[in-house]
């Protein structure tokens, strides 16, 4: 499978965690939905996209590549590893539910990302 089978996926998928971060925000100040929804979306486009991607870049296709050639890709293995990689790089004990939203994150682009992924092709040299 040559990379740009995998381009859809690598594209598309680190936006699955624009709207989990938009909805973990909501309600958590005094000054309405409308404005906790505008704020959200405004740092998940700032900062979750970005670190989305690079995840992807940096932890997600290496560790899909490795599993590929193992021979042991399944969607729920890309998912564990999803949320598990973010929750590890966000945890901190005092702040538990940013780690939580980071795992969310992961697992909502793992879950984009399986379901973008070319179908493997047995017949295919």
């Amino acid at each position: 499978m040559k990379i740009r089978h995998l381009l859809p996926a690598l594209l598309v998928s680190p936006w699955a965690a624009v709207p989990v971060v938009v909805v973990s925000g909501l309600g958590s100040s005094d000054s309405g939905l409308a404005s906790d929804f505008a704020s959200g979306l405004f740092f998940a486009i700032l900062l979750a996209l970005p670190a989305a991607y690079l995840g992807v870049a940096c932890v997600g296709l290496p560790v899909y590549l490795l599993l590929r050639r193992l021979n042991c890709a399944s969607p729920l293995l890309l998912c564990v590893i999803g949320a598990a990689a973010p929750f590890a790089v966000f945890f901190d004990p005092h702040r538990l539910r940013e780690g939580l939203v980071a795992g969310a994150c992961g697992i909502a682009v793992a879950a984009v990302t399986t379901m973008l992924l070319p179908k493997e092709s047995h017949n295919a040299p």
